[in-house]
């Protein structure tokens, strides 16, 4: 069987939701109104056939839920596109084995309530988050416990990419040009979010902990080469910061 562990989808009743409380959406938003298989069960199950034996791991498409809104707005979307995936697993599990859940980002206690009520109770096999909470890094204090939780319950955590047209692709512009934002700012949010969650040392303080990224990694396999031996030299040589003992505690 064909495995595909990272699939969007958009449950009805939240697809109805989120076009209620932004009908007119902009860049991800406007895109994946344009895509019948996100809503349409007859036309993805259409295309699913043609790759024979595959099912799919389903979990919510961009944008996060917090760009809709604060709570308690973010946490009803979260709740009904959990409540929404995990009634597609049960009703058809050959297609949809497992489902990943979403979370309010932009709700520090809610995030972590809904995180343990979707796998606890509705049978998520993890949760995805997106690369930056409303411009915000994921390691900031707010969101810094969701990890430790996944940690404990050992789960992992899918990660996308959030970045839209507002990322200037220039500091002089107001918003990114020929939608860079997306084919170049994708896989470096991702780099950055993971470089991030690394110098945080979340892995040296979660050994076990999961983390799956979208689209392959980001830039950070096929920039091994420059990685590697660029941050074997991070310390002070450019940086108004000296990282040098910060280099040896992640070094091991």
């Amino acid at each position: 069987m064909k495995l595909d562990i990272f699939n969007h989808i958009f449950p009805t009743k939240f697809y109805e939701r989120m076009l209620a409380v932004a009908p007119g959406g902009k860049d991800m938003h406007k895109r994946v109104r344009d895509i019948p298989a996100i809503v349409d069960l007859d036309e993805r199950f259409r295309i699913m056939d043609q790759f024979g034996d595959y099912a799919q791991v389903i979990c919510l498409g961009s944008p996060p839920v917090e760009v809709f809104g604060p709570p308690p707005l973010s946490t009803e979307l979260a709740r009904l596109a959990n409540d929404g995936m995990a009634e597609l697993v049960r009703k058809y599990p050959e297609r949809f084995p497992a489902f990943v859940a979403s979370l309010p980002m932009n709700d520090p206690s809610g995030l972590l309530a809904e995180a343990r009520r979707a796998t606890a109770e509705l049978g998520a096999v993890g949760v995805q988050v997106f690369t930056n909470v409303l411009g915000k890094p994921l390691t900031a204090p707010e969101t810094l416990p969701l990890f430790d939780l996944m940690a404990e319950i050992d789960l992992p955590i899918w990660m996308h990419p959030a970045r839209g047209a507002d990322f200037a692709d220039y500091k002089d512009e107001r918003r990114s040009h020929y939608e860079i934002w997306w084919t170049f700012g994708w896989p470096y949010e991702t780099s950055v979010a993971m470089a991030h969650i690394v110098f945080e040392g979340l892995f040296d303080k979660h050994p076990d902990l999961k983390i799956i990224t979208h689209h392959m990694g980001g830039m950070i396999p096929y920039f091994e080469g420059r990685v590697g031996p660029g941050w074997d030299q991070l310390g002070a040589r450019t940086s108004d910061v000296d990282y040098t003992l910060l280099l040896h505690k992640r070094k091991k």
